[in-house]
C-alpha cells in the first residue's frame, strides 16, 4: 500500500510517498513545489492545478493524507479510568464542552492515546472547528482525489519521535504522582508563517501548541528596515539571514541585517518563553533540551539564539534520516521541510491497534466502499442466490398449505372411518380407543385362525388310511400289524414279519407316509412269535389338511 502526506503551506507544497512492506515501511519519494510569491497571485488555484498534475498518475490503491493547520486544532491532555478506544471517544466531549466554546454539533473531536496506565489511559484530546474539517475535504476532491484520513499537522510531525507502528506504550498503574518536576523537551517546527511545539514529557506526548510566528516575520523584518519587496527580501533573507551572537565578528552589512533580524527573533523567543512557563507549571516539569525543525530551522545561529534566550539547549533535528528511504536525491532544503509531509504518509499506514487520528467523524466520514465492491465482485450470484430463495420459500409455502390440506382431509377421513367401523362417534377419536379397536380386532383375527386350524385337522382315521395306502401288500407268508398309535403329530407301529427283508420294506413303506420321509426304529413293545422278525417304528405325520 502507498501513503502520501500532502503539506500545503504559505511558501511551498511538500508531497511525501510512503509504501508499506511486509514488516516495514520505506519512504520513496519526498517533493516540494515553492509556491509564487506574489500577492496578486490566487494561491489556490495555483495549488489546485499543481496538485492536480501531480497526483493524477496514482492508482485507486493509494492513500491520500491532508492536515488541518495546527492553529484551527485545540489540545488538551486527560487521563481516563479506561482505556477503550470507543468509550474514550465517547468521553472526550463532556470533558472539553466546559472549555471549548463549541458545540458537538459545530465541533469535531478526536482522541489520541498516548499511554495506557494499569485499567486506564493518558489521552490527548483534539477538537476543531467543523467547518476547516470540511473545507480540508472539499480541497482534496478539487484536487481530484478522495481521502480517508484527514489529521493535524502536530499529530503528524508527532510520528517521527513515536513507534506508531506499535499500539501506545503500557505501564503499571501510577499510585503517587511524584511532586519533583519530570524531565520535558520541545520541539518546534518552523514554518514560513507559523510554528508548532510539540511538548514530551519522559517521552510521552502530553501537547501540541501553536505559535503565531513564522520565518515570514524575518522576511518582513528585512521589508520595513530597507524598503525591499517581499520577494527581494525573501532572497535576501536566504542568502545573508542570520543572527550574530557577537557583533564584533561580523561586516557592517550582517550587523545591520542581524539587528533587523533581532527585533523579531525577540519577540518570538518571549512568545515561547510563556509558552514554556504555562507547560511547565500545568504539567511540573523541568526542560532539558529543544530541538529545531522546519525550513525556518535554517536561519543561522537561531538554535544559539534561542538557547540564549531561553536557557534551554536548542539544536536542529534531521528526522527524515529516521526513517528506511529509497530516494537518493534528499537535499538539505528537503530534509528541513518534509517533516509534517512524511509524518502526514506515515499517519495514513497506521494500524488498526494504533489507529490514525482522523477528523473525518459523523457526516463528514466517507462511506466503506468495502460492500460496493464486494457487491461488484459477487453480486451476480448475489441476485440468483436471492431468486433461488424466493423461490425456495414460495414452494416451502405451498408444501406447507398443501400439507395441512391433506392433514385435515385424512382427519376428515380417519373420522369417518372410526364412526364407520371401529363405531365411534362423537369427538374425533382417541388414541386409546382406537388402540383398543386394533387389539379386539386382532383378538378376532386371531381365534378365527386357530378354528381354522381345528377345522382342517385331519383325523385318526386319516392318518392310518394313509398308512395302510403305503403298506405293501401281504404274501404268503404275510406280516402282521399289531399296535398303531397316533398321538398328535407322532404315529408309531409295532408288529412282526416273516424276514428281515419284509421288515425292510414296511420301513420303506412307512417313510412314503412320515411327513418328512424320515422313519425311527424303536424297540417293540409286542410279544413275536417264535420264527417272526419284530418292528417296531416311529415318523411323524401330517395332522393339518393341506401343511
Amino acid at each position: 500500500m502507498i501513503s502520501v502526506g500532502i503539506d500545503v503551506g504559505n511558501y511551498s507544497i511538500k508531497v511525501a510517498e510512503v509504501e508499506s512492506t511486509s514488516r516495514s515501511y520505506v519512504v520513496r519519494r519526498i517533493l516540494e513545489i515553492p509556491l509564487n510569491q506574489d500577492p496578486t497571485r490566487d494561491r489556490r488555484i495555483e495549488i489546485i492545478d499543481a496538485l492536480r498534475t501531480l497526483l493524477e498518475p496514482y492508482g485507486a490503491d493509494t492513500q491520500f493524507v491532508f492536515a488541518i493547520p495546527q492553529k484551527y486544532i485545540s489540545s488538551r491532555f486527560l487521563k481516563f479510568p479506561f482505556s477503550e478506544r470507543f468509550k474514550v471517544q465517547k468521553a472526550i466531549f463532556s470533558q472539553l464542552e466546559d472549555e471549548i466554546p463549541l458545540t458537538m454539533e459545530e465541533a469535531v473531536f478526536e482522541s489520541k492515546i498516548v499511554r495506557v496506565v494499569g485499567k486506564g489511559a493518558e489521552v490527548l484530546a483534539l477538537a476543531t472547528p467543523k467547518e476547516h474539517a470540511l473545507a480540508r475535504l472539499n480541497f482534496s476532491h478539487d484536487c481530484g482525489v478522495e481521502t480517508k484520513v484527514i489529521t493535524g499537522e502536530g499529530l503528524a510531525l508527532a510520528n517521527h519521535f513515536e513507534d506508531w507502528l506499535n499500539p501506545p506504550p503500557e505501564v503499571a498503574a501510577i499510585v503517587q504522582e511524584i511532586p519533583s518536576p519530570r524531565p520535558a523537551e520541545v520541539i518546534l517546527n518552523i514554518g514560513h508563517s507559523s510554528t508548532i511545539a510539540l511538548v514530551y514529557v519522559e517521552g510521552i506526548l502530553h501537547s501540541i501548541r501553536h505559535v503565531d510566528w513564522g520565518a515570514k516575520a524575518l522576511v518582513e523584518s528585512v521589508v520595513q528596515k530597507y524598503g525591499l519587496n517581499p520577494l527581494q527580501a525573501l532572497r535576501e533573507v536566504q542568502s545573508k539571514g542570520g543572527v550574530l551572537l557577537d557583533k564584533t565578528q561580523g561586516t557592517k552589512d550582517q550587523v545591520a541585517f542581524s539587528e533587523a533580524f533581532e527585533t523579531r527573533l525577540n519577540h518570538f523567543a518571549s512568545e515561547l518563553r510563556l509558552l514554556l512557563l504555562e507547560i511547565q507549571s500545568e504539567f511540573n516539569v523541568q526542560w532539558t533540551k529543544g530541538s529545531l525543525l522546519g525550513g525556518g530551522a535554517k536561519f543561522k545561529n537561531l538554535g544559539a539564539f534561542l538557547t540564549q534566550a531561553l536557557q534551554i539547549p536548542f539544536n536542529r533535528a534531521n528526522v527524515v534520516e529516521k526513517h528506511p528511504s529509497v530516494f537518493t536525491d534528499l537535499t538539505p532544503q528537503l530534509e528541513a521541510v518534509s517533516a509534517i509531509a512524511v509524518g502526514l504518509a506515515l499517519e495514513g499506514l497506521r494500524r488498526p491497534r494504533n489507529p490514525a487520528s482522523n477528523f473525518l467523524k459523523g457526516d463528514l466520514a466517507k462511506p466503506s466502499q468495502a460492500f460496493e465492491n464486494l457487491w461488484n465482485i459477487w453480486g451476480h450470484t448475489a441476485r440468483l442466490l436471492a431468486i433461488g430463495f424466493v423461490i425456495f420459500v414460495v414452494y416451502a409455502m405451498m408444501r406447507e398449505s398443501l400439507s395441512l390440506s391433506l392433514l385435515e382431509a385424512s382427519d376428515q377421513v380417519l373420522r369417518v372411518q372410526a364412526e364407520a367401523i371401529a363405531k365411534i362417534k362423537g369427538r374425533p377419536p382417541s388414541t386409546s380407543k382406537i388402540k383398543q379397536f386394533i387389539r379386539g380386532q386382532e383378538q378376532i383375527e386371531k381365534s378365527r385362525i386357530q378354528a381354522e386350524g381345528v377345522v382342517r385337522m385331519n383325523s385318526a382315521l386319516d392318518v392310518l388310511n394313509l398308512i395302510d395306502q403305503n403298506l405293501p401288500k401281504r404274501g404268503p407268508s404275510g406280516f402282521e400289524i399289531k399296535r398303531v398309535s397316533i398321538l398328535n403329530e407322532i404315529a408309531e407301529v409295532h408288529g412282526y414279519a416273516a424276514s428281515a427283508v419284509e421288515s425292510k420294506n414296511i420301513r420303506n413303506a412307512l417313510a412314503r407316509a412320515a411327513a418328512n420321509g424320515n422313519v425311527q426304529q424303536i424297540g417293540t413293545r409286542i410279544p413275536v412269535p417264535a420264527g417272526k422278525q419284530g418292528f417296531a417304528y416311529r415318523f411323524s405325520v401330517r395332522r393339518k389338511a393341506g401343511g
